[in-house]
């Protein structure tokens, strides 16, 4: 497997980095895990009696039966749970300031100053 690939399954997620070297007929692959992911891979791996390489390697198999469908999905509820995250605080936030009127004020007087101080940088070219 060359590059990187993201593993995820119930209640864990990792990067997997595989790094192939080759000696005569000897194959042997690096994986990176970030330590949080680690310890659930290892226990996964514990609590199924199996090796950790081989949780990584099964898992990667069922991702690959399903033409990673099941990962893009979930990349694009987690990008979407993060948006909508943002969205809601930025939603809080343009109320605050809108509740507060000097805040406006302060806010309309920087924003047209800076923009004469274009238009003047610009007249000045």
């Amino acid at each position: 497997m060359d590059g990187f690939a993201l593993v995820t399954g119930g209640s864990f997620m990792a990067v997997v980095q595989a790094d192939l070297y080759r000696h005569e007929n000897f194959v042997r692959k690096s994986i990176q895990i970030p330590s949080t992911q680690h310890k659930e891979l290892k226990a996964l791996a514990v609590e199924l009696e199996s090796s950790l390489g081989d949780v990584v390697e099964t898992i990667m198999d069922l991702m690959r039966r399903d033409n990673y469908e099941q990962l893009k999905a979930a990349i694009i509820q987690k990008r979407e749970q993060t948006l909508s995250s943002i969205s809601h605080s930025l939603d809080e936030a343009y109320a605050y300031l809108g509740s507060l009127p000097e805040t406006l004020e302060d806010a309309r007087l920087f924003f047209n100053a800076g923009q004469e101080g274009m238009i003047v940088a610009y007249s000045v070219r």
